[in-house]
């Protein structure tokens, strides 16, 4: 056996082992880390909220220049996902580019959660609705769920929900320290939106469901098969997606929303665009991983629309299904031992996103710049 056998055994067995909370040597890294995270935080809440929207462009350009030049993981995996994602429409020259404009655009979005934090006409200046549809849902009164990626500025899109007087909620998890995960909480409050924290959070959805509130959620994040993951074709190499919303909206006959909040970089605005609503009647109708196919074809299509505005640095493609081949995968992916078995045969019917019959749905939105 060699060292990377040895890796793979051991990964295995880690993820058979019964789910823990963090060891003693994880809370003690978690503490020496939070230092300079501390440090950052507080010198960005009294720098960034007094540049220009000029100045806070070039900040964010010098910034992901950095990142791209000395994160050097990050940027390995950047290029790894432009690889299977895009093959051979992209040279290796266009891939470097395009994961370039990506660590920028990660870059603003950073600044932005303390930039617009200075409630001087910013948000309504720089922040607006695309199309009617998206105006229907965001004004409307009815419960349902906003799905998105982590792609443009995905919190401004929370936070345009709530500003006009939807009441929204957002599952919320914990980022790095306390003090970081504490000032994106009240970012995300700061307009009204409420949050459900990750942990036990299907519980929180439901009763914010029940009660006719929207619930809006980022769809573009692996689920471990032990934690129900569903695999689905994404760019055309199986990923595992949450189905909790499928599950939901099936079960309770609500509609989906797939919406874009993604950067007009010639106006310098971002926009919030209903890319394919999906009715309660469809998604009652459907069955729920059908729901869950639709929805992954959705984000699909905003991710291909506006490549350069997508975490790319983001391990997308973490696993595999025990049976499938390794070497279709990226180099940081592993076996996931607890996902069902991949099924070359049941697969082959999902390798073209579009095939889902809500992918086709007559109720799409096509969205307009």
């Amino acid at each position: 056996m060699d060292g990377k056998e040895r890796r793979t055994a051991r990964q295995r067995e880690r993820d058979l082992r019964p789910k823990h909370g963090p060891t003693r040597l994880q809370r003690f890294r978690a503490a020496v880390a939070s230092v300079p995270q501390n440090a950052l935080l507080a010198l960005a809440l009294l720098v960034v909220p007094r540049l220009s929207r000029k100045g806070e462009l070039r900040l964010a350009r010098v910034l992901g220049w950095l990142a791209s030049r000395r994160l050097w993981r990050y940027r390995r995996i950047a290029e790894e996902n432009l690889r299977i994602a895009f093959g051979r429409e992209l040279g290796e020259k266009e891939r470097r580019a395009l994961a370039r404009r990506s660590f920028d655009h990660q870059a603003l979005v950073a600044l932005d959660y303390f930039w617009f934090s200075r409630d001087d006409g910013r948000f309504a200046r720089f922040c607006e609705i695309g199309d009617e549809t998206a105006r229907r849902w965001i004004e409307g009164s009815f419960p349902g769920f906003f799905a998105t990626a982590h792609l443009g500025n995905w919190e401004l899109g929370g936070q345009t929900i709530a500003s006009r007087g939807r009441h929204s909620w957002a599952v919320f998890r914990p980022f790095g320290s306390g003090a970081v995960s504490r000032r994106m909480q009240a970012f995300r409050e700061s307009r009204g939106q409420s949050v459900i924290p990750r942990e036990g959070a299907m519980r929180g959805v439901l009763r914010a469901l029940r009660a006719g509130d929207a619930v809006a959620i980022v769809l573009d994040q692996h689920v471990d098969g032990r934690d129900g993951g569903l695999y689905l074709d994404f760019f055309g190499l199986p990923a595992s997606f949450s189905p909790v919303v499928g599950a939901i909206t099936h079960k309770m006959r609500l509609p989906v929303l797939v919406f874009a909040m993604a950067r007009d970089e010639a106006r310098d605005r971002y926009v919030f665009r209903a890319i394919r609503e999906f009715t309660a009647e469809e998604c009652a109708a459907s069955e729920p991983d059908d729901v869950t196919r639709g929805v992954a074809a959705a984000l699909e299509q905003v991710v291909r629309r506006w490549p350069e505005q997508w975490l790319w640095s983001y391990r997308r493609w973490k696993r595999w299904q025990p049976g499938d081949d390794p070497s279709r995968f990226p180099s940081y992916a592993r076996e996931d031992p607890l996902a069902p078995p991949f099924r070359p045969s049941a697969d082959a019917g999902r390798t073209e996103s579009a095939n889902s019959p809500l992918a086709t749905s007559t109720a799409s939105v096509s969205p307009s710049r």
